[in-house]
C-alpha cells in the first residue's frame, strides 16, 4: 500500500474515535452533577422560626424577646420571654421554645417582678446553658436551661417559681471568664438579728459538667 492510500485508511478511524469521545462527554457526568446538588443544596432556604410560641394557657402575655441557640441534637431552637404587660404588681411571665424540626417544647413559668426578665449578653456559653435574669420579688435571680436530648433539664421548681435546681435566687451571674463559662454568684442572708441587719455572704458557682457546684 502507498503512503496516500495509507492516509485515507487512517482518517475514517481517527473520526470515529472523535466522535465517541464525544458523545461519551455528552453523557452523564458525576462530578458535574454533584456539583449542581451541592449547588441546590446550599441554596435551598434556612427552617423559618416563628416570631411568637403557639398559643399556650400557661404562657400567657405577649412576647418580650426572642433569640436563637444551637441546641446539641434539635438544631436551632428560638426561645421566647413571655410576659403579661397589662397585669399591675407581680407576673408570671414564662420561657417558651421552638425548635427548627418544629418541636414545640414545655413553656416554663417564672415569677417576675415588674419588667427584670432578660436573656443573658451572651445568651449562651461555652458550657452550652442558656441563661435568663430576673427577679422575682427583692432580689435577683438566675435560670439556666440545660439541654437534653428531647429540650431542657426540669428546672425542678418547689412550691413557687422563683428558685428550684435550676433557677438561682438571690444571684448574680458573672463572665463569661476565660473559659468562656459563667459562674453564678449566689448570696445567702443569715438575717440574725434580722434581716434588715442580717450578714451577707456570697459564694461562686461553677459548672462541673453536670451540676453549679461552689
Amino acid at each position: 500500500m502507498d503512503g496516500a492510500s495509507a492516509k485515507r485508511s487512517v482518517w475514517p478511524a481517527l473520526m470515529l474515535a472523535v466522535l465517541l469521545t464525544a458523545c461519551g462527554g455528552g453523557g452523564h457526568n458525576p462530578s458535574a452533577a454533584s456539583g449542581s446538588a451541592s449547588a441546590s443544596s446550599s441554596s435551598r432556604p434556612p427552617v423559618s422560626l416563628p416570631d411568637a410560641p403557639p398559643p399556650n394557657p400557661d404562657c400567657k402575655g405577649s412576647v418580650k424577646a426572642h433569640i436563637d441557640i444551637p441546641h446539641p441534637s434539635l438544631g436551632t431552637v428560638r426561645l421566647f420571654l413571655i410576659l403579661d404587660a397589662t397585669v399591675t404588681g407581680p407576673r408570671v411571665g414564662c420561657v417558651a421554645a421552638v425548635a427548627s424540626n418544629g418541636k414545640v417544647l414545655p413553656a416554663i413559668p417564672v415569677d417576675v417582678s415588674g419588667n427584670a426578665f432578660d436573656f443573658a449578653n451572651p445568651v449562651t456559653d461555652s458550657t452550652g446553658n442558656a441563661f435568663v435574669t430576673d427577679n422575682p420579688g427583692r432580689y435577683d435571680g438566675v435560670l439556666v436551661l440545660v439541654p437534653t436530648p428531647d429540650g431542657f433539664q426540669d428546672i425542678g421548681w418547689g412550691n413557687t417559681h422563683y428558685q428550684g435546681k435550676r433557677a438561682y435566687y438571690y444571684a448574680n451571674l458573672e463572665g463569661p471568664g476565660p473559659n468562656g463559662q459563667y459562674t453564678i454568684r449566689q448570696f445567702n442572708n443569715d438575717c440574725t438579728p434580722s434581716c434588715a441587719a442580717g450578714r451577707v455572704t456570697s459564694q461562686v458557682l461553677h459548672w462541673n459538667g453536670t451540676d453549679y457546684v461552689p
